[in-house]
């Protein structure tokens, strides 16, 4: 596992997940099935599962994943994360648990991601998707900076709507 800065904003903290951490993840996000409703993964059908994720697939190889957590009261509200696309581009994505939706938590945790990222002198774009009916993170990644670039059709499968490729819309920016 990759080292794994702490991000602190006003109202949220992004920090490296712990294997301590599952069964507040499970509850909170990873079960949830609107929450995962336009993620690329499946709700997690029980706390083994999101054992196993934090263990075998959250900071490994060049990937980063952090924990968004309030800072007043340390709960876990979702996750966040960015991966290489090329040696110079990063993709990101995020989700919240449900009960702290609509309470500008998301555009905190974006903007300290997208500052992480902006602070590799190698990273010269950066993007994001979503699908085209989530018209809420099209939202976070508009104010965000993100410049919307176009539809990308049949792109993505979203197994909790489909199991064909979905249509998504692009969103990215120049750093650089």
């Amino acid at each position: 596992m990759g080292d794994v800065k702490v991000l602190t904003g006003d109202r949220v903290i992004l920090r490296a997940p712990r294997l301590d951490d599952a069964d507040e993840l499970f509850a909170s996000v990873a079960s949830d099935p609107e929450v995962t409703r336009y993620m690329s993964w499946t709700p997690h059908p029980d706390v083994d599962e999101t054992r196993r994720v934090i263990t075998e697939i959250f900071n490994v190889g060049e990937e980063r994943t952090w924990l968004i957590q309030l800072r007043d009261s340390g709960e876990i509200i979702g996750t966040c994360g960015f991966r290489p696309q090329q040696p110079h581009s990063r993709d990101f994505g995020y989700c919240l648990g449900r009960r702290w939706w609509g309470k500008r938590l998301m555009p905190e945790a974006v903007d300290l991601l997208l500052a992480e990222m902006q602070s590799d002198p190698a990273v010269y774009r950066i993007s994001a998707i979503c699908h085209v009916d989530n018209i809420r993170s099209a939202r976070v990644l508009e104010r965000a900076g993100l410049s919307f670039e176009g539809r990308l059709v049949r792109h993505t499968v979203l197994p909790n709507i489909s199991p064909e490729p979905q249509d998504v819309l692009l969103f990215a920016k120049a750093v650089k």
